[in-house]
């Protein structure tokens, strides 16, 4: 029986041993390194999440480890949302601590492809007001962590540092070399609102660059939406027009002025971009999408009328 007993100690203690050495091993830092990296923490996380995400990012050792400081210090109930600066220097048990002590509240900041600078505006807690109308095509549509002591001016830098990259990416090895940076941007609008696919924007730029090129007017729906909204300032943006809405007095009625808007009429998309740079040559000058959302496309005025009496009015 005596024997039994120390057996059974003595393996309760190597166990705990080996326990004590695996949490001092696991709770040392990472590296050496002190250079703060950024970690955000979602309202709602768990702490078994948290733990995964420290792991997987190279914060801390051990998922475990990390849970077992939490709760042996109280402060698994704790942790906060917001951002953190970690460095992969600190210990496990230091993380928690700066994990239960509360971030900067940042805020995600989320641009849709195709809206304009109005759509935008409402989005953002900074004060936009200010924000100039020449910047219309340059906030790249994407998602954006913003801190939350920005101004407007910092927010605009970080999504015109995003618009640029994105710009010089779509335009490596670019085929359409006609048109400026900017007026790549304005046909990269059109495209956002007129296109649903890669395939049918650069199908549409094709089709639109073959009536630039003869000065045909390019008589594109949503230009006129553009410079509907902007007079007539409505609760929602590109809603369909009516047959008075083409007559519309604007440099952006592509019905009545030939050639592409003078600037951009929403916030294009990489597509969009990667599109106007690398058009579809064809012999078409017409298109026309139908209720089903599928593109039809036609070289002379008289098989565009046939698509659109076989496609919108027959339905």
């Amino acid at each position: 029986m005596k024997r039994f007993f120390l057996y059974t100690f003595g393996i309760i203690f190597v166990f705990c041993l080996a326990l004590l050495v695996f949490i001092k091993i696991n709770s040392s830092p990472v590296s050496q390194s002190s250079s703060p990296k950024t970690f955000v923490v979602n309202q709602g996380d768990g702490i078994v999440s948290i733990s995964r995400r420290l792991k997987s990012n190279q914060f801390v050792r051990s998922q475990l480890v990390f849970i077992f400081h939490a709760y042996r210090l109280g402060l698994n109930r704790q942790l906060q949302a917001g951002t953190f600066l970690i460095s992969s220097s600190l210990s496990t048990e230091e993380i928690v601590q700066k994990l239960s002590r509360g971030g900067s509240h940042d805020y995600w900041l989320k641009i849709i492809d195709g809206t304009r600078l109005e759509e935008i505006k409402n989005q953002v807690p900074a004060d936009f007001s200010s924000l100039a109308a020449d910047l219309e095509g340059q906030l790249f549509p994407d998602s954006y962590l913003i801190p939350e002591d920005y101004t407007s001016q910092e927010i605009l830098a970080v999504i015109q540092k995003n618009f640029s990259a994105k710009f010089a990416k779509a335009k490596v090895s670019a085929t359409n070399t006609e048109l400026s940076d900017s007026q790549i941007v304005t046909l990269a609008s059109i495209l956002e609102r007129e296109g649903r696919s890669l395939t049918s924007k650069q199908m549409i730029a094709g089709i639109l660059l073959n009536r630039f090129k003869t000065n045909m007017a390019l008589q594109v729906d949503a230009t006129v939406q553009y410079a509907r909204d902007t007079i007539r300032r409505p609760k929602e943006y590109w809603q369909p027009l009516s047959s008075v809405d083409l007559r519309i007095k604007s440099p952006f009625n592509t019905y009545l002025q030939p050639g592409l808007p003078p600037s951009p009429i929403c916030n294009p998309g990489y597509d969009s971009l990667y599109a106007a740079f690398h058009p579809t040559s064809s012999d078409y000058s017409y298109y026309l999408t139908d209720h089903s959302g599928n593109m039809h496309y036609a070289a002379t005025l008289d098989a565009h009328n046939q698509n659109v009496a076989k496609y919108l009015i027959s339905d």
